[in-house]
């Protein structure tokens, strides 16, 4: 999944160790939480990037209190997160903070933009036996599986769920598969599934080269307030053909004559839907996110770019910005490892400039 060549189907490489998630607290910061130049604060939102002549100096947390940086202030709060936290510190489109009443300390339009997701597709079929992890629902069952995983680390406990998935072309002149797809011996997540006394099999597609783009921004200056994203699926008509033509393959895919022993029937989009404009409409009420979000402090060597090719905010001396809003575009695959990646580069980075 990981190699030169992602064409074609297999199991999903995972961030496990001993069947358990590895996150990357547990891979990076575990080993490292004794350090004697490491500080932990937990539970301490930060609400405010203190910025003076166009230096980061330390941040503003939300008891008051003020935490300051010897070097610089590394922010790292993701795709949403990020963009929010420079928008709270009046960094960002100078209109939308005004409007706000928010101070601006830099105007800088292309925080906030450019945010991108893969929109993921589902075809749901009901299957003609017990063959898929819906049957553990019982509780008599998913006691028996707690039971087999408590003692030998094996069985439906210990699954991803999605343990298998695939890439392939929707469209064939893509220089490499531009359409990715994870299998789920279930249901349970999709929208709008209605009960299947043998329960379902589940197949995801999302396009993996978006072209619309969304935006994030604050609903209010109140650093409590949720922000406002908008994702912005679809609003590029090649997008749309795309996903349709994904979500036609997962179809196709699913009414294969060796799977006819397993699956009774298609419950979604179902056979009902056949005209382009139905097929828009399903996605509308059914598709959802991939959590693969990124590109809303996108680095680049352009005037544009939010971040120069070392991470560093531009205008802004003594802040660095490593997580997936640095992207400028997002990768066509899942972004965990990606996410992983920057944040090793970047520990590379900050070393050399500073001669450690």
């Amino acid at each position: 999944m990981n190699g030169p060549k992602q064409d074609g189907v297999t199991y999903y490489q995972l961030t496990q160790r001993n069947v358990f998630r590895s996150s990357s607290a547990k891979a990076y910061f575990g080993s490292a939480r004794q350090r004697k130049n490491l500080a932990k604060r937990l539970n301490s939102n930060v609400t405010r990037i203190i910025v003076e002549n166009h230096k980061a100096k330390g941040v503003v947390l939300i008891d008051g209190s003020k935490l300051f940086a010897r070097h610089e202030v590394i922010l790292s709060s993701g795709t949403i997160g990020t963009p929010r936290l420079l928008l709270l510190s009046g960094i960002g489109p100078a209109d939308h903070l005004k409007s706000l009443g928010i101070n601006v300390v830099f105007d800088q339009p292309q925080v906030g933009e450019n945010l991108q997701d893969h929109l993921d597709l589902y075809c749901i079929c009901e299957v003609s036996g017990p063959f898929t992890y819906d049957r553990f629902a019982k509780l008599h069952l998913s006691a028996m599986a707690f039971i087999q995983f408590l003692f030998t680390r094996k069985g439906p406990v210990a699954s991803s769920l999605f343990e298998t998935g695939g890439f392939w072309y929707v469209d064939p002149d893509a220089r490499s598969p531009d359409i990715q797809f994870h299998l789920g011996l279930g249901t349970g997540i999709e929208k709008g599934v209605k009960y299947m006394p043998q329960g379902g099999v589940t197949l995801n597609s999302c396009y993996l080269r978006p072209r619309s783009r969304g935006t994030v921004r604050l609903q209010s200056k109140d650093p409590v307030d949720a922000p406002l994203i908008d994702p912005n699926y679809l609003e590029d008509k090649r997008d749309r053909e795309m996903s349709i033509r994904g979500l036609k393959l997962t179809q196709a895919i699913l009414s294969q004559k060796p799977l006819q022993p397993f699956i009774r029937s298609e419950q979604l989009p179902g056979p009902n839907v056949k005209s382009e404009e139905e097929y828009f409409d399903f996605i509308c009420e059914h598709s959802k996110t991939s959590h693969h979000c990124v590109g809303t402090c996108r680095m680049g060597s352009d005037d544009n770019a939010v971040l120069d090719i070392r991470l560093r905010f531009r205008g802004i001396r003594g802040l660095r910005i490593v997580d997936n809003s640095i992207m400028p575009r997002v990768i066509s695959s899942n972004t965990n490892a990606a996410a992983i990646m920057i944040g090793e580069k970047a520990s590379d980075m900050i070393r050399e400039d500073y001669g450690l």
